[in-house]
């Protein structure tokens, strides 16, 4: 074997399961953040009274900017 030579590497199950276990954890933490920024734009949104004005609109749509970007629901790290 070369020092070049790629090592053969096999995922042990005990590997995968912890690389599962940290994903879960991670979309829990998403899952936590759309939640709590969800509930502030909905108790936002309910005190708004009657039709919003400019500046109404711009809060809320930063708020939703804050929870979606285009692919989805965004990341709380970014």
């Amino acid at each position: 074997m070369k020092i070049d030579d790629p090592v053969p590497f096999t995922l042990t199950e005990r590997g995968e399961l912890l690389a599962k276990r940290l994903r879960i954890e991670e979309l829990e933490h998403i899952l936590r953040h759309f939640d709590r920024a969800s509930m502030h734009l909905l108790h936002y949104v309910n005190g708004i009274d009657g039709m919003p004005n400019a500046d109404e609109w711009q809060l809320v749509k930063e708020q939703i900017d804050d929870m979606v970007d285009p692919y989805g629901p965004r990341h709380p790290y970014r």
